[in-house]
């Protein structure tokens, strides 16, 4: 992987701080003369599916918290920092991470450009080759777009390789024309003979993986219409243009989602942990797209650790905890406190929710003799995540990604080079897409959705000492859904509940136009019996981040290339 990664990136690509979307040779190759077979073009799908996971990586102006953190469910726990401000929604249109997440993108979509054209010019392979590599292509292309237009809205759209010298004067497009876009990609992508409907457990996108990402577009496209339709202020606008009308989109979503529900072949794990652990990545049957991290030095990823279990202090084998520890992390994103309350509500509720257990750590490692010894409950006592202050939030650690079996283990990756995956597509959220689409179809869930959604839940009450599912019997007052239980909220709920710390939280209240909602369901400025966890969310201009000032000073066409509203 390692040389097909070097030959892929060899290829001109674009990036740098001074210039939008150019770069110069730095080899003697070129896409005229690196792509000349299978060979070569599988290694620049290779190096596409490779640069996708500079997104979730750690470095100076990471993006990977964007989607993240400033939501109801991740905070950074700290007062100050390009993490802070993001949390806080205190950041300029200045600020690096914004450009290195707009940057990355294009980058990304760059190397598929690059693909799909050599893809269209070399005679030798043959057509059932030439529609996988331009499927697998066209999926990536989608995918970063679909992510750049939530993002930021309008966008310029480049469709073909750069050559010569970069057009500055490209517009900012229109968002229904990059929809279009995007779901032009996705079609040709997800239609019957282009990619396999077989699990590739390799990284590579597969039918399913597209029709998906395909559900997943239809259902933002329809839910931010809705919102942009009911004319709340600051909501993005650009959404009322899309052609089809939001019933319509609720439709496509719903058949597109039904066809992955009824026959990819995918299904819930029996244990929600399961899903998460190492050994299961790639070959679980409820993953259906993952983004690759290797154990091989130095392709692996510390992003897990920017959460974790927190500890007391001390050093295992001279240095700190979450060096080798399977559960300890850096802690720099923890969870609000308040979010504990989505699964369990007071001191006397019993964790019914199997995922508040493994996602949301109650406790902190003690550290003594050089070893991990106890754990020491966060909340002294009583429990109190409605009344909490400064040293209790930053023990608010998240346990949804783990490098071993428990807190006491020793892990065999150092804390820098971890093969987690990132699992970018998963069936649960199938499930929970599908419930959504049934119910917004008609104002009224029907049996099918309603089924879908508490297939989620029964999971979540997880197995009996005999590996028997717990059933709703059991569990008082964690109970399945009924179809008067269904409001968006309440599916919003389940989602951050099933979904939360897997980068979807910020997609998911900004298509929805719920982030005053759930920021003052769980940081509400006028809470006086916790620590100041309130943002600057401001609904006038937040539902979209700014376009980075480097590329509005950068564009020769300032008609058609202005900043977004309010910054």
């Amino acid at each position: 992987m390692r040389s097909a990664i070097i030959l892929a990136c060899a290829i001109v690509f674009f990036s740098s701080c001074k210039k939008f979307l150019e770069e110069s040779p730095q080899t003697q190759y070129t896409t005229d003369n690196f792509f000349v077979d299978k060979t070569t073009l599988d290694a620049g799908i290779v190096g596409m599916y490779s640069s996708a996971k500079d997104l979730f990586g750690v470095y100076t102006n990471t993006p990977l918290f964007m989607t993240e953190i400033g939501t109801d469910e991740a905070m950074f726990k700290g007062t100050s920092g390009v993490r802070f401000n993001f949390d806080r929604y205190t950041f300029s249109v200045s600020e690096g991470s914004i450009y290195e997440y707009w940057i990355r993108h294009y980058e990304i979509a760059a190397r598929a450009n690059i693909v799909i054209d050599a893809a269209t010019k070399i005679t030798t392979i043959s057509d059932a080759d030439r529609k996988v590599i331009t499927g697998e292509a066209r999926f990536i292309r989608a995918f970063v777009y679909f992510r750049l237009v939530q993002a930021f809205g309008d966008i310029p759209i480049i469709d073909k390789p750069i050559s010569g010298k970069f057009d500055y004067g490209l517009p900012r497009r229109p968002l229904k024309e990059v929809y279009d876009f995007i779901l032009s990609d996705l079609t040709f992508a997800a239609q019957e003979g282009v990619l396999t409907t077989q699990k590739t457990n390799d990284g590579h996108a597969n039918q399913w993986a597209a029709k998906t990402l395909l559900g997943k577009v239809y259902l933002t496209m329809a839910s931010a219409k809705e919102t942009a339709l009911t004319k709340q202020t600051g909501k993005v606008d650009g959404y009322k243009d899309i052609a089809m009308d939001v019933k319509a989109l609720y439709t496509k979503a719903w058949e597109t989602l039904k066809d992955v529900k009824d026959n990819s072949g995918a299904d819930l794990l029996p244990v929600y942990g399961d899903v998460f652990k190492i050994e299961n990545k790639n070959v679980n049957k409820e993953s259906l797209f993952e983004l690759q991290f290797s154990s091989v030095v130095p392709y692996g990823t510390q992003w897990t650790k920017e959460y974790g279990m927190a500890y007391t202090g001390g050093q295992v084998n001279g240095n700190p905890v979450y060096y080798t520890n399977s559960m300890a992390g850096v802690n720099n994103l923890v969870y609000v406190p308040k979010f504990y309350t989505y699964y369990k509500k007071g001191p006397k509720e019993v964790d019914y929710d199997k995922r508040r257990v493994w996602n949301l750590s109650d406790s902190m490692i003690n550290v003594a003799n050089n070893a991990p010894s106890k754990l020491t409950y966060i909340w002294t006592s009583p429990y109190t995540p409605d009344a909490y202050n400064q040293s209790i939030l930053g023990r608010c650690g998240v346990t949804k990604y783990r490098w071993g079996a428990n807190w006491q283990t020793t892990s065999q990756y150092l804390y820098s080079n971890c093969p987690n995956n990132v699992i970018v597509l998963r069936f649960a959220d199938v499930l929970l897409m599908f419930a959504e689409a049934d119910y917004k179809m008609n104002g009224i869930i029907s049996a099918e959705g309603l089924a879908a959604i508490n297939k989620v839940r029964q999971r979540a009450r997880g197995l009996n000492a005999g590996g028997v599912p717990v059933t709703a019997a059991e569990t008082p007052g964690f109970n399945d859904y009924t179809a008067a239980d269904i409001t968006t909220d309440e599916i919003l709920m389940e989602r951050a509940r099933e979904l939360c710390f897997e980068f979807q939280r910020w997609f998911d209240l900004a298509r929805t136009g719920k982030f005053e909602v759930f920021l003052k369901k769980n940081r509400d400025p006028g809470n006086t019996k916790i620590v100041n966890t309130a943002t600057s969310f401001d609904p006038a201009k937040h539902y979209l981040f700014p376009i980075p000032q480097s590329e509005i000073d950068l564009s020769t066409n300032k008609e058609n290339f202005k900043q977004n509203p309010n910054y």
